[in-house]
């Protein structure tokens, strides 16, 4: 790497029961990129995406989501594609020829790669973070500094500083850098995911994290009265007897094959409850789902009406690792150690980098007062192979069987948790 990249120790405050998480790890910092404390206020402006973005990201959201459905019949899923997409962004930073056709063919199909880098961070910079709702997000590269040691592109680095606020490190890729690593996702998602890694291949030779965690209030949080038991369908037919909470909503949405509401928090982010008609299953429903038709539903929502609704009180976690899923939505040389093109990362002489895993991690919890969801996502490089007024319109709209959800972004309508819920009780 260059002079222009200097590296110092970094120790991270104590977590639990006083253990430090990066001792001893080095912190590689770009002198012309982003301060080592983030802040860079004077840059982070709430600059609206382009319209290209806002469809390509509901496009991947609702794509990603289908392919976490296959196999899991009666199984909750729940996803961050904003997780995913960021970590994915990063890497592609290092991509070059098919390697990046593809991978914006699945990320970014309506802009280049200069175009995502500069419309994510203008979206991700520009997100509602107050009391009232809050979704924050954090960035770090994890580089092997012994052994099979990676020759870093200074540009891949500053980008990644510059777009994505990514902290790096240089560790030596031992069971210390594991826990290292296990403590930054469980700080950075406030202890909601404690383990986004179990092992480091023996061949990895980086890894890329992102980290989200929201926190929203309800616009109008339930009260003790609309909560009662009730019984709810669950996917594997079976009933179960839950807490469900009640309340009048003003934004009814529907479709030919489900119907749904709004629920807003106190700001920047809405609730979405989709119900498939009877006899349709949500992964059926979602089969003809795409990002237009997601956005289309939301921006053709009625408002001013009377909802009457139901929705469970639930959590819900869920882990997947993607690489397959990500292949088939059409990256699949970003997989392929014979194929893969990632010179733009760096370079092992005569060995390619490509990637091996994108392990995705999540929780969700929806209650009284509001919701409270975090993401992590890890990317491995290796070496080798209240009650409203009455209106004139009046709906219904009771979540007592499995249903999709989303939690959006006010201005553009994009997910930034998605899933389905099959079972309330899914212990």
């Amino acid at each position: 790497m260059e002079e222009s990249v200097r590296q110092e120790n970094r120790a991270r405050p104590a977590g639990k029961e006083g253990d430090a998480a990066v001792d001893a790890i080095e912190e590689i910092r770009m002198e012309d990129g982003v301060p080592a404390n983030h802040e860079d206020t004077d840059s982070r402006k709430a600059v609206m995406p382009e319209e290209a973005f806002c469809l390509d990201a509901a496009d991947f959201a609702v794509h990603l989501l289908q392919g976490n459905l296959e196999g899991k019949e009666g199984k909750n899923v729940m996803i961050s594609p904003t997780s995913v997409l960021t970590v994915l962004a990063m890497t592609a930073n290092g991509a070059k020829g098919d390697t990046l056709s593809q991978m914006l063919s699945v990320l970014a199909r309506n802009q280049d790669m200069d175009g995502l880098n500069e419309n994510l961070k203008a979206w991700t910079d520009g997100l509602t973070d107050a009391e009232g709702a809050s979704l924050k997000s954090a960035n770090a590269i994890w580089i092997r500094d012994e052994g099979k040691k990676l020759t870093v592109e200074e540009s891949f680095l500053k980008k990644n500083a510059d777009y994505y606020h990514a902290d790096v490190y240089q560790a030596a890729f031992d069971e210390k850098t594991l826990r290292s690593m296990n403590l930054w996702a469980e700080e950075k998602t406030e202890g909601k995911i404690k383990k986004i890694l179990g092992n480091l291949q023996e061949d990895a030779v980086m890894y890329l994290v992102n980290a989200v965690v929201f926190d929203g209030s309800w616009e109008n949080a339930y009260e003790p009265y609309q909560v009662r038991d009730d019984v709810f369908s669950n996917g594997k037919e079976e009933k179960e007897t839950v807490p469900f909470m009640y309340s009048e909503e003003s934004s009814y949405i529907r479709d030919e094959k489900a119907a749904g509401f709004v629920k807003p928090y106190k700001e920047g982010y809405r609730f979405v409850a989709l119900l498939p008609d009877e006899g349709i299953s949500p992964k059926e429903y979602m089969a003809s789902m795409d990002g237009e038709h997601f956005l289309s539903l939301l921006a053709g929502a009625e408002t001013d009406v009377t909802v009457k609704t139901s929705m469970p009180k639930f959590k819900a976690e869920y882990e997947a690792e993607l690489s397959r899923i990500l292949a088939g939505m059409g990256m699949e040389d970003a997989f392929d150690g014979t194929k893969a093109d990632f010179q733009g990362i760096g370079a092992l002489p005569d060995t390619p980098v490509y990637l091996s895993r994108v392990i995705h991690k999540t929780y969700i919890s929806v209650e009284e007062l509001g919701t409270e969801a975090a993401a992590a996502t890890v990317g491995e490089m290796v070496a080798g192979g209240a009650r409203q007024e009455p209106s004139s319109k009046s709906y219904e709209v009771y979540l007592t069987r499995p249903f999709v959800y989303a939690i959006v972004e006010d201005g553009t309508n994009i997910p930034v948790f998605i899933g389905i819920l099959n079972q309330v009780n899914a212990g």
